[in-house]
């Protein structure tokens, strides 16, 4: 079991007994309250003689019941809090309310033993509560110092141990060719520690090369369990990318390997070249510059031709396929071109603006559909040949999310047979493309080699959020952590 299920399961164990030695308290204090009632029949005249004589219960005995009526149950609340929100402020309440709690039923049962209010309680049942709030309380003190173990191993470190461990930290810097054509500045990074960079590296390579890395930095490079089981100094992978299927995320939470990735960096690009995808195919304007530079413009009687259609985007309808940073960008901008947006989403967004609709209906409702979500068990073969069946002619759909999002044979399908008016790819099932693929050559295809993230703008901020990851980590409070 993994040391946070065991902090979980202890806060649980320790609420379970809290809440049932709240229980008994509440029960056995009612039925003691039952009896001091004015009408009450229940006390013999030897239990009323006491009464009379200790002059009990005092002012002091209503304060203690009552108090301790109140800390159990804001016990029970905080002590369920911790076990639920571990992070939050839970074990503190609940730490203090509990040795509260603890302190007021001992004095109770103190009472009970020196025979004092002994008529008025069932003995047993104090006794049976003082222990489960007792064993509640050791508990809660355990998991306090468990949490506060572990608040201090994420401890913001010094500069002098944060300086010394990066003139020590060797990083590998792996696909380098896959982030700069010699345009990016990667100082951010070489002031992390020592850099090394590669190109595209065999397994056998990386192996080779990362044997003695603290830190691998990667963009599509398989790094397996193999791999890390090879490198024994290794402590923190970091993704040139926002998806991590490359990595395999169970070696690295048993290895104690950090796996960061980098969210949010290719909002404004993705969603940029999906609308030149759509511009263009609206527009025809590929074929307009290819018929224009094959001299048809030249040969043209009249001022203008348009043999291939034009049309607007106002009042078109665009599905988009995911609602996240980048389908709620897309979703702007197609409303700025005055396009009826709809959403088809796997978890309702709070502040969606637009109308949400089935995948399904996506499919049938789409002059343009766009998919923007992460491939899945149940997002893979998503655009597949029975949705693409119930398509309108005129549709057009694109795909810069992940390859294996759509079924490629039947996409080619679609366009050969016209069931749909064209599509756009920017990614693909295998990368690089294969020369088999079934998409090359298919008609009214736009495809382009999984650039949709690689602006400048993007890849400069992609530099930098990793750089800031690493930075975070390297002083003890990592961020964008995906195996926490």
């Amino acid at each position: 079991m993994k040391k946070k299920h065991v902090i979980i399961l202890i806060a649980v164990v320790s609420a379970l007994c809290l809440t049932v030695s709240a229980a008994v308290y509440w029960y056995a204090n009612i039925t003691s309250m039952s009896k001091l009632l004015a009408d009450s029949k229940d006390l013999t005249e030897d239990e009323t003689l006491i009464m009379k004589e200790t002059g009990y219960p005092d002012w002091k005995t209503y304060i203690i019941t009552y108090f301790l009526m109140l800390s159990t149950l804001i016990a029970c609340i905080s002590v369920w809090a911790a076990a639920v929100h571990p992070d939050k402020r839970g074990p503190s309440v609940a730490t203090i309310t509990e040795l509260l709690s603890l302190i007021l039923l001992v004095l109770i049962y103190k009472d009970i033993k020196d025979n004092k209010s002994k008529f008025l309680y069932d003995e047993k049942l104090i006794k049976l509560s003082l222990i489960l709030l007792a064993v509640s309380f050791l508990l809660i003190i355990v998991y306090a110092l468990l949490m506060f173990i572990k608040k201090k191993n994420g401890k913001q470190k010094s500069p002098e141990e944060i300086n010394k461990e990066r003139a020590e930290t060797k990083i590998v810097l792996l696909d380098k060719c896959t982030l700069t054509v010699g345009d990016i500045d990667f100082s951010a990074i070489e002031a992390l520690g020592t850099v090394e960079y590669y190109d595209i590296l065999t397994k056998e390579e990386i192996m080779q090369k990362c044997f003695d890395a603290d830190v691998i930095l990667c963009n599509k490079a398989v790094i397996d369990r193999e791999i890390m089981n090879n490198c024994p100094k290794l402590s923190y992978i970091g993704l040139f990318a926002t998806g991590y299927n490359n990595i395999d995320i169970e070696a690295a939470k048993e290895l104690n390997i950090k796996v960061c990735n980098a969210p949010g960096y290719s909002t404004d690009s993705v969603a940029q070249l999906t609308f030149a995808y759509i511009l263009n195919h609206t527009t025809s304007l590929d074929k307009y510059n290819e018929s224009t530079h094959n001299g048809e413009w030249i040969s043209s009687r009249a001022f203008s031709y348009f043999p291939y259609p034009i049309n607007e985007l106002n009042g078109k309808t665009l599905c988009i396929i995911g609602y996240g940073a980048i389908g709620r960008r897309v979703a702007k901008l197609g409303d700025a071109f005055g396009m009826k947006v709809k959403i088809a989403t796997r978890t309702k967004p709070e502040d969606c603006p637009y109308p949400l609709i089935t995948v399904d209906e996506a499919f049938r409702y789409a002059d343009y559909l766009t998919v923007h979500c992460p491939l899945t068990d149940q997002t893979r073969g998503l655009i597949n040949k029975e949705r693409l069946a119930t398509m309108k002619k005129t549709a057009y759909v694109i795909n810069t999310a992940r390859g294996a999002v759509a079924d490629e044979h039947a996409l080619r399908e679609a366009l050969d047979k016209h069931i749909i008016a064209g599509a756009a790819c920017d990614v693909l099932t295998v990368e690089p493309m294969r020369p088999d693929d079934p998409l090359i050559g298919a008609e009214n295809l736009t495809l382009t080699p999984h650039i949709a993230w690689a602006s400048y703008e993007a890849r400069v901020r992609l530099i930098a959020l990793v750089a800031s990851n690493l930075k975070a980590y390297q002083n003890g409070l990592p961020v964008n952590v995906i195996n926490k």
